[in-house]
């Protein structure tokens, strides 16, 4: 199978704080960039759909892309989501459910832990639409520096409520700021995830792990131009091995930082860095 650009999106707005701007693109720019997959002949998927086709080991179109959203903010369904609908492309929302109708407390840092996020009425309506809803958590935490038994409640515990709250299966999972352990892995397979995402800046390969799929972050300065250069130029590895020894020991000083945090009144923790 051909190398699949799965990318990844945060927030389709006009306005944030200055920290934020580099994880937010205008519902101009965002058009742009479908505008120019289009034109190249990319057929645009759900997580699920990729899943669904691999596990079966269907062919894929020519040019097969993904489109995924992470966290569950307002701005998708005021942004993205008319651009979606007018460009024909399907997408994979995925949604920290402890957050649902509140706000996006852990982009404090950043200064927009007042952004708001969507409800469970929005959600239902956007599943409705065709949006494929995926989980993302119940709080947003770094899961890889979590015990066993506390990555697997916020995995299944979000999948569970999503479930409850829409009344449909959860079958993709995206692992918060990106990080996917071994133990994370196999947790989403075992929790009964079909699915799931991880950061990896690469094209995901036919043979990749499926819960482990790389994706490709999409920032403010990535012109539609560099979009197409970026996934079709050889620029990009595809999906590297699952564990390098740099990852290895960038998780291992993860957790070391994640002891030594202060827990905030609501249990997420304080950080900085990928939202």
């Amino acid at each position: 199978m051909r190398p699949v650009p799965i990318l990844v999106y945060h927030s389709v707005a006009t306005d944030c704080a200055p920290a934020y701007r580099r994880w937010l693109v205008t519902p101009r720019e965002f058009d742009g960039q479908l505008r120019a997959l289009s034109a190249r002949g990319y057929r645009p998927m759900t997580v699920q759909e990729l899943a669904m086709r691999r596990r079966g080991g269907l062919s894929l179109p020519q040019r097969s892309c993904v489109i995924t959203f992470d966290d569950g903010l307002v701005d998708f369904a005021e942004g993205a989501m008319p651009v979606l609908t007018a460009r024909g492309f399907p997408a994979t929302l995925f949604v920290v459910s402890g957050l649902v109708g509140a706000t996006a407390r852990w982009l404090a840092p950043l200064g927009e832990g007042a952004r708001p996020m969507l409800d469970w009425r929005a959600l239902r309506d956007l599943q409705e639409a065709g949006v494929e809803i995926g989980a993302h958590t119940v709080s947003h935490p770094e899961l890889d520096t979590l015990s066993r038994a506390r990555a697997r409640r916020e995995m299944a515990d979000s999948k569970h409520a999503l479930e409850d709250g829409l009344g449909r299966a959860v079958k993709s999972f995206a692992y918060p700021h990106g990080y996917a352990a071994p133990v994370t892995r196999r947790l989403a397979e075992e929790i009964g995830y079909l699915a799931a995402c991880r950061v990896r800046h690469a094209l995901s390969s036919g043979t990749e792990n499926l819960f482990a799929l790389s994706r490709i972050i999409v920032t403010s300065d990535l012109t539609p131009e560099r979009l197409i250069d970026l996934i079709e130029g050889g620029e990009l590895p595809v999906s590297p091995p699952s564990d390098r020894l740099v990852a290895t020991g960038w998780r291992a000083a993860r957790r070391i930082r994640a002891w030594g945090r202060t827990l905030l009144p609501d249990g997420l923790h304080e950080r900085s860095g990928r939202p």
